[in-house]
């Protein structure tokens, strides 16, 4: 304990962290999933049924109701998660091709 020296003040305090990766806004948008297709057509009606809620307890709702889908309801957003997914992946092939 004889031999202690405090850290300099002039120490670099960031050097731990990880230095965010600056995302090229020509990227394509990323694929959306199910559950945020149905998020999105629900939103609306969610908020007009219960207008005081907070965006914590409209999320909420809506995932208990997603989860409460019928099967065919959901193929219906599997479905359009899929397309999404291959239009992504379409549009990625194309992005990375020009870099």
């Amino acid at each position: 304990m004889v031999d202690y020296t405090p850290p300099s003040d002039d120490s670099d305090s960031d050097s731990g962290k990880k230095k965010k990766r600056k995302k090229d806004p020509n990227a394509p948008k990323r694929n959306q999933s199910a559950f945020f297709l149905y998020s999105n057509d629900s939103r609306p009606r969610v908020r007009q049924e219960n207008p005081e809620a907070s965006f914590g307890s409209i999320a909420k709702i809506i995932s208990v109701e997603f989860k409460a889908l019928s099967p065919g309801d959901r193929a219906h957003y599997d479905e359009r998660a899929a397309q999404d997914k291959e239009r992504y992946q379409r549009e990625m092939a194309v992005y990375k091709g020009g870099n």
